[in-house]
């Protein structure tokens, strides 16, 4: 199973070194757990392009079939939790978790008292894939394409804010616009609605950072203008006169599990309750100012 994880997060992720960082091992020991299932399965399942490694096909074919079985595995690894069908493992996107995404959370299990979830966070790369892979039982993410074995809820469509540099009353001119990397699942999200309804957003120059908690700093410090979901506005109290919501433009978050788990009657509940708690939580704070 570990070799496995590890050759998966190659596929996504290119080479040794990243894979490591988002296993959080060593390179040495991915390589070692590739060793080991190369020797498991009896063919060879990478090989080297460039500075790079690459898949090979017979292994592209043997991940393919092997996450849904590493996903039930990892469920049987539970059999309480599983029989039970009242507690979920929940990732959330980092700038989910970093706004909204706990509150809205909390609120829906305020609500059901037969329900427990376990909280953690992620990157939306990694949120999928672990996913699929059966780490987590439920992924809250900004929607992107679906792999055939994972199923999506939409929950939201979050806007999307330009902040003001420095928090002032209107946008500078010519100051950089200040937001996600265009690697990011929000980025792909967005990119051509800004394209269609604010190009001159995309005129500027851009300043790209890892995350939008990153971007809000820079922002208010003076360094330019900022471009980031509503809801981490919302929960920075930034006032509404620095910020405008940018019409045509938003973000589609969804609920992201496998078919194993979409059928109880709890996660149901849970899915249902979040919607719930998401269409609250900006209906009411869009007040604040």
């Amino acid at each position: 199973m570990d070799g496995i994880e590890a050759l998966a997060t190659l596929e996504r992720f290119g080479t040794v070194s990243e894979a490591a960082t988002r296993l959080r091992l060593t390179q040495s020991a991915v390589s070692k757990r590739l060793q080991a299932l190369q020797r498991s399965v009896g063919f060879r399942v990478v090989e080297p392009e460039g500075r790079r490694l690459r898949l090979t096909a017979e292994a592209l074919e043997l991940l393919e079939r092997a996450r849904p079985l590493l996903a039930e595995l990892r469920a049987l690894a539970s059999p309480s939790k599983a029989e039970m069908g009242s507690s979920f493992s929940l990732a959330l996107a980092d700038s989910i978790a970093a706004s909204w995404g706990p509150a809205v959370v909390a609120k829906a299990l305020s609500e059901l008292s037969d329900v427990q979830v376990s909280l953690h966070a992620h990157r939306s790369v990694l949120l999928m894939e672990s996913v699929r892979l059966g780490r987590y039982q439920v992924g809250l993410s900004t929607e992107a394409p679906t792999p055939p074995d994972v199923l999506h809820y939409p929950v939201t469509e979050e806007p999307m804010v330009h902040i003001y540099s420095s928090l002032g009353a209107k946008p500078g001119k010519a100051a950089p616009l200040i937001t996600i990397e265009p690697g990011s699942a929000t980025w792909r999200a967005i990119e051509a609605q800004l394209r269609q309804h604010q190009p001159e957003l995309l005129r500027r120059a851009l300043v790209p950072v890892e995350s939008f908690s990153a971007a809000l700093q820079m922002v208010k410090a003076g360094f330019g203008d900022g471009l980031a979901p509503l809801g981490l506005a919302l929960e920075m109290r930034l006032p509404r006169s620095s910020y405008r919501e940018l019409p045509g433009v938003r973000r589609r978050v969804s609920l992201l599990t496998r078919k194993t788990v979409h059928h109880l009657a709890s996660f149901g509940r849970l899915r249902d309750g979040i919607i719930a708690a998401a269409a609250e939580y900006f209906s009411k704070r869009r007040t604040w100012g």
